[in-house]
């Protein structure tokens, strides 16, 4: 079957329903096949292998060596494919797991939506931002069940931070500072030159709709984040973490404006910035994103400052903390002044003593917390896919819907721009539009080659 031909088939037949869904009891188990086999991807299948209620029954990768080991591991009636059509066309398969590089998170969600799949695909969502609201649209014409791997959202201390902001508990937050912190300087990944893909591998396939290029280790396994034809950088990479916590702790779902300015300081072959400073305006804070090569906490590589009136917020997946602010000191009236100045000359012309002051200290606004000792894996990350699968049979979003996912992913797509274009970018949010650049607006979508191209809804 033809690329085109496939897309037209499934449009055609989803237009009646969900005509390869089946309608699930309480007791049925879910039938599952996972699209994608990196890091991520076999992380799921980890997972998904081992819960009683779920068959894993295809798995995918355009690198077959890694597709029939994964199958062997899984075993039983679980199929392997190089194709993700293969998996799609399948009427026994429920939901799919996409775990592909970015610029395959779209197309194959969608045409998975129109083929009456579930979708869990991790984030970043999208490449650009017309993908995103497309696989939204897609979700909701088809009724998709469809969870964004942003795993934090299932993090209870993420949301006890929410409900901290929202209480007023650190007063009125004007100012956020999130971050990621790489180090490896001064070599980077290396400058690897190109070569023969190795045998196995579907090097066309894995380019799929990404311009025409020759093999390169860099970018394929984990380091195609660092070239813009499959990805966006760290700032699509982990800022989509830290912006969909900063969206979920503040009750917001889009920026007035984007502004970033970085560099290339590694001695490797990536197109994206190692250096990233992006400010996002929101109604009423701001948030910094920074991705650096160096940082004064090793330890904690990731995170997100909060600045309240009251006190500093800091959470990361290991736990949050509140750090109570202090008047630091006592506004006093002109007339005070003066008369401080007139009896301190009086002192010095009789030599008298300076009397003693006796002011309390500045009492704290807040009282401070501390909780440490959490992590998100294994337990928090199997929660999350659990909330996908439960939703599959309850037919009720999951906690990181589509939607979630798409309006976090904005301010990332918006910080890229603004870096390629070199100037700030002014967001409208309700027509998802930049206002008054017409160069910038270009890369809110992009060409997709031939055959491939991003499916109608």
């Amino acid at each position: 079957m033809q690329r085109r031909d496939f897309v037209q088939t499934a449009v055609t037949g989803a237009a009646a329903g969900p005509f390869l869904s089946r309608a699930l009891g309480a007791n049925d188990r879910i039938v599952v096949g996972q699209i994608g086999l990196g890091a991520r991807g076999y992380y799921e299948v980890t997972i998904t292998s081992k819960n009683p209620a779920v068959d894993l029954a295809a798995v995918c990768d355009v690198y077959r060596p890694l597709a029939d080991l994964t199958r062997q591991k899984v075993g039983g009636r679980c199929e392997s494919y190089t194709d993700f059509r293969r998996i799609l066309e399948r009427k026994d398969i429920d939901a799919v797991f996409v775990s592909t590089p970015d610029h395959w998170h779209a197309p194959i969600s969608i045409m998975a939506c129109q083929a009456g799949k579930d979708v869990y695909c991790e984030k970043p969502l999208s490449h650009t931002l017309q993908e995103g609201r497309r696989m939204v649209q897609a979700a909701r014409k088809y009724n998709r069940v469809f969870q964004v791997g942003s795993q934090q959202r299932s993090a209870p201390h993420f949301a006890k931070c929410a409900e901290l902001v929202h209480s007023g508990y650190i007063g009125e937050v004007s100012a956020i500072d999130c971050w990621i912190v790489s180090n490896e300087y001064p070599q980077g990944f290396g400058d690897l030159p190109d070569s023969d893909p190795p045998a196995g591998l579907d090097w066309d396939l894995y380019l799929g709709p990404a311009p025409k290029a020759p093999y390169n280790r860099n970018r394929y396994i984990w380091n195609f984040r660092w070239f813009w034809d499959y990805s966006g950088g760290n700032m699509t990479d982990w800022g989509a973490h830290h912006l969909d916590s900063i969206h979920q702790i503040m009750n917001a779902d889009a920026p007035k404006s984007a502004y970033a300015v970085g560099a290339r300081y590694l001695k490797d072959n990536r197109e994206t910035p190692d250096s990233f400073l992006a400010t996002f305006e929101y109604p009423s804070f701001s948030v910094r994103f920074v991705n650096s090569q160096v940082g004064l906490k090793m330890d904690r590589y990731a995170g997100t400052l909060i600045y309240g009136t009251k006190g500093t917020l800091f959470v990361d997946r290991r736990g949050y903390e509140v750090v109570p602010s202090r008047f630091s000191a006592i506004v006093r009236s002109d007339l005070d002044q003066v008369q401080d100045m007139l009896e301190s000359r009086q002192r010095e012309l009789t030599g008298a003593p300076r009397p003693a002051r006796r002011e309390p200290p500045p009492a704290p606004l807040c009282e401070p917390i501390r909780v440490t000792g959490i992590s998100l894996d294994p337990e928090i990350q199997i929660q999350h896919v659990e909330n996908f699968l439960d939703c599959v049979k309850s037919r009720n979003r999951p906690v990181a819907d589509i939607e979630i996912g798409h309006r976090s992913i904005i301010p990332c797509h918006l910080g890229n721009i603004s870096y390629r274009t070199g100037r700030k970018i002014r967001w409208d949010a309700q027509q998802e539009q930049i206002v008054g650049d017409a160069e910038a607006s270009r890369l809110l979508s992009k060409k997709y080659r031939d055959p491939w191209h991003l499916p109608s809804v």
